[in-house]
């Protein structure tokens, strides 16, 4: 299938206008009271306005660049400061009662992720160039954030899984830059991607505003990448424990004030052969004739020894912006890839995978164009991505293995380690996905919004081992039957300020349309070809309302009916061991979030922030994997869900270099109903494999300016703790079996950075799990001991 996304979607934008950007803010007084009638002057380029009764001000169409900003009012001290205008800005200025001393007047531009952070969605924006100096993954970046729990099936590039307040696995949906992650072929993963590839990490809990989710059930990840603005060329190489490498190149040359050309690249290589503690082991029992008996268990320590993990990314660029007919236009270019030996199945038993694998490669393009028209109040954005993914997984041997690396004398049933029968499927999937953004500014104070997003996709492939149904008397690979999956999702937002704008309301309405088409496989005997049509649509809905008690004080709370949609191979089936279920509904849930939030500057050297959010869910229709017979599975509707918790997070900084931050997460997940075919004893208990409790602790330093030079020390800690729970339905963790229970978790990790401005050098150290802790992850899979890395950061033409 061919696509050209360019001329389709370029043409109708050539003959459009000139672009520019706008300045924004709000003036108090040093008591936090809106200052109206202040002069805001850009001297340079003759613009000038004056603040309203809520101290607010927008200057309209400014070029990019550096500008002298004044400020005046009467009984007031003026001022003057520098701004720096390349993107649209939202400024916070103070102005000080000329009866009154001051020593410095400090202009503070609120960066993007502070202004997603105070929205009435609840949004916890991760600044990751923070820490992109750190020898970590975007993983460990992630664990430290509030309710968000990270579950890995083994070391770096394993199968993961993310927990967002009690919601799991497809529910919670991963973004590529506002695009679903595996659009791009799936050789993408959150914890292959190293964290100085990324800008930011914006967690949405509860409500997914209509220009980023799609049908998440109540929360979402975006993975915002990194988009440099200096001709520069920055590298950056870790080596660490267990083999493991990782290089990253980001450059980027402008050619002039309109033209850049950009590369984006990563590469990781890990054996991951860390030691697992304490974990089953089969052992072949012999007779003296050498006859088989049958097997041992026993207890032992294991290296991991088929573990292997390779990913790659690379993406070029053309950037275009202020041109006439776009404010900025980027088309690009990737390639994507992803191996791994696959070790063990979800559960650590006595047995070990010795030669299965798998492996999937990405050939991305994609366009992002973006404009604004009638003086910045209509503004529209564009995304389109066409993909080509080619995968294989090869689980097709009849050895098995143990925990020593042994070959076992016998066999696996069936002729495969992992699945129920042999696979060495090859697929070829074709994807496209396009997302058109419109704002219009009603008035000053009142904005309404449209978002469409559309996906399609095409999988099809070839398995010499797999399942031959007849059709008309012939066995037929349904593999090579293609299977087509097209979604919609259009959402509407109206967003009004009020009260001096001290109050922000948001309404919205999303609608979810879904269609496919496959071979039905649960067709027996067939003349023709048994394709298998399905569609649905759903409604979603929701409010959003902060408000400004003070300048440093908000409230905020939201509700909204979200859905999911199945996933194709939920519906379809694998043609292995998950039958299909034509009938699946889409998982639905109504999500309430209400929360507090301080955030000020007590004193020149001190500033505090506080947070307490709160959540519930009701969710129905829950998507389970009910076991069919002893070989096979489908998934089903069966549970409904009652969810609840609380979060709290905190920062204090002191002394303007020593950081103290703590997150508190509790939270109950309880099954509400359950389907015909499970026991009503499940009602009331908690969902598995889901910490109820967990919170972590950090403490950060920075000693500026070391031996009288512009070199920078810091230094890190962070404490996780995650109470007892268990993986699997249990009606007490006190009387459970204790081979199913993940106990107390205290886990440390610790690090150092030295920073050389001026060479744009820097080197970093840090250790995860610094004690050696015994740490469990996805269903009581043993994560590594004490393991540390060393990362080198160089930029060139900085």
């Amino acid at each position: 299938m061919k696509i050209l996304l360019l001329p389709l979607f370029l043409v109708p934008f050539l003959v459009l206008g000139q672009g520019s950007f706008a300045v924004r803010g709000r003036i108090l007084s040093l008591s936090g009271l809106p200052l109206g009638a202040v002069r805001v002057t850009l001297p340079t380029v003759g613009k000038a306005v004056d603040t309203d009764g809520a101290g607010l001000f927008e200057i309209k169409d400014v070029s990019a660049g550096t500008y002298a900003m004044n400020l005046q009012a009467a009984g007031y001290r003026s001022m003057q400061s520098t701004i720096v205008v390349d993107r649209d800005l939202e400024l916070s200025l103070t102005l000080q009662d000329t009866s009154k001393a001051i020593k410095e007047v400090i202009v503070t531009g609120k960066g993007k992720a502070v202004q997603l952070s105070e929205l009435p969605m609840n949004i916890q924006s991760l600044d990751v160039q923070k820490v992109a100096d750190l020898a970590l993954g975007v993983e460990e970046v992630l664990r430290t954030s509030t309710g968000v729990v990270v579950r890995q099936s083994g070391g770096l590039g394993s199968e993961l899984s993310i927990n967002l307040n009690g919601l799991t696995g497809e529910a919670v949906r991963i973004y590529y830059d506002g695009i679903p992650m595996q659009v791009y072929g799936n050789a993408m993963q959150v914890n292959n991607i190293p964290v100085d590839a990324l800008q930011r990490i914006d967690v949405y809990k509860g409500v997914m505003p209509v220009d980023v989710g799609t049908d998440a059930l109540g929360g979402g990840i975006n993975l915002v990448p990194l988009e440099p603005t200096k001709s520069q060329l920055r590298a950056s190489y870790s080596i660490g424990s267990f083999n493991t490498h990782r290089l990253t190149v980001n450059g980027n040359k402008n050619w002039n004030d309109k033209t850049s050309l950009s590369v984006s690249s990563f590469y990781n290589y890990s054996d991951n052969d860390y030691t697992m503690r304490n974990i089953p082991n089969s052992v072949e029992i012999f007779d003296e004739q050498g006859e088989f008996l049958g097997l041992r268990r026993e207890r032992i320590n294991a290296k991991r020894f088929h573990s292997q993990h390779q990913s790659s990314f690379i993406e070029a660029a053309l950037n275009l912006k202020n041109r006439s007919w776009t404010d900025k236009f980027v088309f690009s270019l990737s390639h994507s890839y992803r191996f791994n030996e696959i070790q063990h199945g979800r559960f650590i038993d006595g047995t070990a995978v010795g030669e299965a694998t798998t492996n999937v490669s990405g050939f991305t393009q994609r366009i992002d164009y973006r404009k604004k028209f009638m003086d910045g109040k209509f503004d529209v954005r564009y995304f389109g991505i066409l993909s080509n993914a080619f995968s294989k997984v090869n689980d097709s041997t009849k050895f098995a293995y143990n925990w020593t690396g042994e070959r076992l004398r016998t066999t696996n049933v069936g002729g495969a380690e992992i699945f129920s029968y042999p696979t060495a499927r090859d697929a070829h999937d074709v994807g496209t996905s396009h997302r058109f953004i419109a704002n219009l500014h009603l008035t000053r104070t009142t904005t309404a919004k449209i978002s469409d997003f559309y996906s399609y996709t095409r999988i099809k492939g070839e398995d010499p081992y797999g399942i031959r149904p007849p059709i008309a008397g012939v066995p037929t690979d349904p593999n090579t039957i293609p299977s087509k999956v097209r979604r919609n999702i259009f959402g509407a937002e109206l967003e009004q300020r009020l009260l001096a704008e001290r109050m922000t309301l948001i309404g919205f309405y999303k609608r979810y349309n879904f269609a496919g088409e496959a071979i039905d496989l649960l067709a027996q005997t067939a003349t023709t070809l048994p394709l298998r049509n399905i569609s649905d649509a759903q409604n979603g809905y929701g409010v959003a309302m902060k408000y400004d008690i003070l300048r440093s004080l908000f409230v905020r709370a939201s509700y909204e009916r979200a859905v999911r949609i199945p996933t194709e191979a939920e519906i379809f089936g694998d043609f292995l061991v998950i039958l299909p279920n034509y009938n699946l509904k889409p998982e639905t849930s109504n999500n309430i979030n209400f929360g507090i939030s301080y955030s000020d500057k007590l004193s020149e050297e001190v500033h505090l922030s506080l947070k307490v959010d709160g959540f519930l869910r009701d969710q129905k229709n829950l998507i389970r994997l009910q076991q069919v017979g002893l070989e096979n599975a489908r998934n089903v509707n069966q549970a409904a869900v009652d969810g609840k918790g609380i979060e709290f997070s905190s920062r204090l900084t002191l002394f303007g270099n020593l950081d103290f931050a703590a997150n508190l997460t509790y939270q109950s997940n309880k099954i509400a109903q359950v389907g015909d075919d499970y026991s009503d004893a499940s009602i009331g208990r908690q969902i598995p494999n889901i910490p109820n409790l967990f919170y972590n602790v950090g403490l950060e330093y920075t000693l500026k300016n070391i031996f009288r030079s512009p070199n920078n020390l810091h230094v890190y800690w962070t404490y996780f703790f995650t109470d007892r729970f268990s993986i699997n339905e249990v009606a007490s963790l006190n009387t459970a079996s204790p081979e199913y229970i993940i106990p107390v978790q205290n886990l440390h990790n610790a690090g150092v950075t030295y920073a050389i401005p001026d060479r744009g050098l820097s080197l970093s150290f840090n250790v995860q799990n610094a004690l050696n802790a015994e740490i469990f992850d996805n269903f009581r899979v043993p994560r590594p001991g004490f393991n540390a890395a060393f990362k080198i950061n160089y930029t060139l033409f900085k």
